[in-house]
């Protein structure tokens, strides 16, 4: 699967993530996506999409409290929402599907610093290089 399709995934889980944190939607994340991913319309890898979205949504607790650890200055609250959409999803990759997908933890860190820099700027991208870097790091020393 070329690796565009994936971007697009990642993209539109992040925007899945903002958009049911957003509206507050617990269930029915699957429909978000569905809705998200025919805005791009092309075929895309749905192992790794069904993947992603689980490992996000299963995990958003445990992802939130690691966003938190990782950037102690900035509770989850006053992040933005976009940023952390973006760092959700891709904690969740680094996390959970690297090793499934053979997806080097540097690729995931670029993937996501560039979703971040098209939706937001400077700051955004470099705040969410900044926590994707310390897990990478954190999961390397385990």
């Amino acid at each position: 699967m070329p690796a565009v399709n994936r971007r697009v995934v990642r993209e539109a889980v992040m925007q899945t993530v903002f958009e049911c944190e957003f509206r507050g939607i617990a269930e029915g994340w699957l429909a978000v996506f569905e809705k998200n991913i025919l805005e791009f319309e092309i075929d895309y890898e749905k192992d790794f999409a069904a993947d992603l979205l689980e490992a996000t949504f299963n995990n958003l607790a445990d992802l939130k409290s690691w966003i938190e650890q990782l950037a102690p200055e900035w509770p989850f609250s006053k992040i933005a929402k976009l940023d952390a959409a973006a760092l959700l999803v891709g904690l969740a990759e680094l996390k959970f599907l690297a090793q499934k997908f053979n997806i080097p933890p540097k690729v995931t860190l670029n993937e996501f610093v560039e979703i971040a820099k098209s939706y937001g700027d400077d700051s955004d991208r470099k705040f969410v290089n900044g926590v994707l870097s310390s897990a990478k790091k954190e999961l390397e020393s385990i």
